[in-house]
């Protein structure tokens, strides 16, 4: 371990993700819908200050926040892994929403937009 260091390796805990402040909801369904995340109580003082928190299973988190200036970048995305992409893309293709399929040796990725118009990079990793 390197000195002043307490840990070997970091760990990702959270994204925090720019939405337009009437989008929300929409960003809200997309998550919990298309990609599984489940919505956080943040509890009752979070909430009045605009905590809007989602959790995967292994416990990584996306928040959001309204943003009245929300501008999606053109290149910057989140990328995620799944064991199985075939349910999102079928979740993905039911709302109508574009995306590309890409497949190399040993890997799956989705390329996607959010209802926000952030990027994501859905990743299967094949064995």
């Amino acid at each position: 371990m390197r000195p002043g260091y307490n840990c070997l390796v970091p760990r990702f805990h959270h994204v925090n993700l720019g939405v337009p402040v009437d989008g929300i909801e929409q960003e809200t369904d997309w998550l919990v819908d298309v990609l599984g995340y489940r919505r956080l109580d943040a509890g009752p003082e979070l909430a009045a200050m605009g905590a809007c928190w989602f959790e995967a299973d292994d416990g990584s988190q996306v928040h959001l926040s309204g943003d009245a200036e929300h501008r999606a970048a053109a290149r910057a995305h989140v990328a995620v892994v799944f064991d199985d992409l075939d349910p999102v893309c079928r979740r993905i293709e039911g709302r109508g929403d574009d995306f590309t399929m890409s497949e190399g040796t040993g890997i799956r990725v989705l390329l996607c937009r959010d209802p926000a118009g952030n990027r994501w990079e859905l990743r299967q990793h094949q064995s």
